[in-house]
């Protein structure tokens, strides 16, 4: 048996798994526009409650409770947390992972991650700026927050580099979303116990964060991973290998 005929042969079982990873892949890139359309549809109810709605009523319940009983230790903790998703912090993990994937895959896997990040802040600001919403009392700020209140900024920005980072390193979509999702709930939860932001300025901020990074998913196949195989088919591939 020809080397060739190893080949045409190798190739040809595996025609079956390539072609489902395909299909795989186009369920994917159909999945996520409608996952990014349910998060910013969701972000959008929240932005336009108003202060006396029961969302709000809530919001100032939830803030008062934890402002009345929050611990010297709880206080540390959220300092530390907040800490973390400050910019100049943030910037070293993302720089880390968009180097390694860069090395491994090429240059797009290195420049998505990082344009996806600055991009989706800078367009939070800009939401941000337009929503214009108050802070909770300064009277229980334990930190000095700028600009408005939702979506929080630390919020979107600790769960979109955490969903970068995991996106960009290899993981799959739904392990990077859940990396997300934890992230942002632990530098959320840091923010309310600080008094700077309301709860629901948490969840809009992970809710922008989560619709953001189902846009990213739209960017090339190489952006995120190492280039799939040919798209020609094992038939032509073995083909082009025994003429060579």
């Amino acid at each position: 048996m020809t080397v060739g005929t190893c080949a045409e042969l190798g190739l040809r079982m595996a025609g079956p798994i390539l072609r489902r990873g395909q299909c795989a892949a186009l369920q994917h890139d159909r999945e996520s526009p409608t996952h990014a359309f349910l998060a910013f549809s969701a972000l959008a109810v929240l932005a336009a409650q108003p202060p006396d709605s029961w969302l709000g009523g809530l919001d100032q319940a939830l803030s008062a409770r934890v402002a009345a009983s929050r611990t010297a230790a709880a206080v540390r903790v959220s300092k530390a947390a907040s800490a973390a998703a400050e910019p100049a912090l943030a910037a070293i993990p993302l720089v880390t992972s968009a180097a390694i994937a860069s090395r491994r895959s090429g240059w797009p896997a290195g420049f998505v991650p990082c344009l996806t990040v600055l991009a989706g802040m800078a367009v939070r600001r800009g939401l941000s700026q337009a929503i214009a919403r108050p802070r909770p009392p300064a009277e229980i700020w334990l930190a000095e927050p700028s600009g408005f209140s939702l979506p929080s900024r630390h919020t979107c920005l600790a769960a979109l580099t955490v969903g970068t980072c995991a996106r960009a390193l290899g993981s799959k979509r739904a392990a990077s979303q859940g990396a997300a999702m934890l992230a942002a709930a632990a530098v959320g939860a840091s923010r309310v116990c600080l008094g700077v932001h309301w709860p629901t300025d948490v969840l809009a901020g992970w809710l922008f964060a989560a619709g953001w990074l189902g846009l990213a998913e739209l960017a090339p196949p190489s952006a995120w991973r190492p280039v799939s195989p040919s798209p020609l088919g094992p038939g032509m591939l073995a083909r082009r290998w025994r003429h060579q």
